[in-house]
């Protein structure tokens, strides 16, 4: 369940440090660990409900499909999604951690008919997502990320420099642009909520 949680957060970092200071994957997964020590056995049954659902694997068999990976060439393209990758990379963050994650989920994920053990508030994934977030225990998280902001000097700069206003500027430009819109939409034609997957990201360090 650790790994369904990563997964939804699409966008999720990975902040590259020397040891033997923590990198800030390691971070992610403290939070992680938090989350699935305290609710993992509910996010199971949740889990279980979800996958008798059609609309919920709507989007996860179309994350396999050659038109999403051809939406994702395509959006890696995009001189506005270059230059987000750019800022990561200039502050030594890399996605690809999660990313790989990502796909492991998706290779291992198996299509069940399960009993019912929850209460799910709808079919799709957009659902889950944020039945997953209502789940999380928000003080420890926020607690937890209050004192590594505190504490560590790598966790507290890879933080400040995603709330600066150069970064508000890169990201916001890529939301700006009528292609990646378009990309976003098909997502969302498909199952897959962009916005959803941020708030998740957010989530997770106890900061909604």
């Amino acid at each position: 369940m650790k790994q369904a949680l990563v997964v939804l957060a699409l966008v999720g970092l990975a902040f590259c440090a020397p040891q033997p200071r923590k990198l800030f994957h390691e971070h992610v997964e403290d939070f992680i660990d938090v989350i699935d020590e305290e609710t993992g056995d509910e996010f199971q049954q949740l889990m279980d409900q979800y996958i008798e659902f059609d609309e919920f694997w709507q989007a996860l068999e179309y994350m396999k499909t050659n038109n999403f990976k051809d939406l994702v060439y395509e959006m890696e393209s995009l001189p506005e999604f270059v230059a987000v990758i750019d800022f990561l990379e200039n502050d030594n963050i890399d996605i690809h951690y999660f990313l790989d994650l990502f796909n492991e989920l998706l290779e291992t994920v198996d299509r069940m008919r399960l009993q019912r053990q929850s209460v799910a508030s709808g079919k799709d994934l957009t659902a889950f997502t944020r039945d997953c977030i209502a789940m999380f225990p928000k003080e420890k998280l926020s607690a937890l990320f209050d004192q590594k902001f505190a504490e560590d000097e790598e966790f507290r700069t890879a933080i400040e420099n995603l709330n600066s206003e150069e970064w508000d500027t890169v990201f916001g430009a890529l939301w700006d642009s009528d292609v990646f819109k378009a990309e976003v939409q098909t997502l969302a034609d498909n199952g897959i909520d962009v916005g959803v997957f941020i708030e998740q990201i957010v989530a997770i360090f106890g900061q909604n």
